[in-house]
């Protein structure tokens, strides 16, 4: 997963198939082994054993190739819907260089860093990975307003923008606070 950046991650299934992928070679290592072993040392392997491994080894191999076309894919990603919502994203190329392009912002025009460093803004974006699943990418202009609200025990900050309402939970209200002053520090 070397050299990816935060969007890919999210949208991609790179760390299961790199999973499947050392999985497939070491099935394959254990399948030329065995084959070895019942043909050549102790000569009693049927043609029956040799369909049913192969014949296993080629579902998960069938497998393989599913999650690699599910990875271009990408139409039941929530995170995609987002991108595709707030930056007419179209194309997994499109990801890339949108990823690319936020990666540079962090590095260089960062203009704030709240919760932990799970809230991000810079000159053109701001950047929600939360703890609780939460992952969004918001393009400042199209955001047009925040409001502080209490559900329960947690605290929402509601962001309007040009394409729908999006609602960030806070477990703290200062937390809350702390992004919305941020915010209007940098953007107002």
């Amino acid at each position: 997963m070397g050299n990816q950046g935060i969007l890919l991650r999210k949208v991609t299934l790179d760390k299961t198939l790199n999973q499947l992928n050392f999985f497939l070679k070491g099935a394959f290592m254990i399948l030329l082994m065995y084959l070895l072993n019942g043909w050549l040392i102790e000569k009693n392997l049927q043609i029956k054993d040799v369909q049913m491994i192969i014949g296993l080894y080629g579902l998960v191999f069938i497998g393989f190739f599913f999650l690699k076309k599910k990875k271009s894919s990408l139409s039941d990603n929530k995170v995609m819907h987002d991108l595709k919502d707030y930056f007419d994203i179209q194309k997994f190329t499109d990801v890339e260089q949108l990823d690319k392009k936020l990666i540079q912002e962090i590095k260089q025009q960062r203009r704030f860093v709240v919760n932990k460093g799970q809230i991000v803004g810079t000159k053109h974006f701001l950047l929600f990975d939360l703890m609780d699943g939460q992952f969004l990418l918001i393009p400042i202009k199209k955001v047009k307003g925040l409001q502080l609200e209490r559900i329960n025990q947690h605290f929402c900050v509601n962001i309007q923008t040009e394409v729908k309402k999006e609602k960030i939970f806070f477990k703290k209200k200062s937390e809350a606070n702390e992004f919305i002053l941020q915010y209007e520090k940098f953007y107002h």
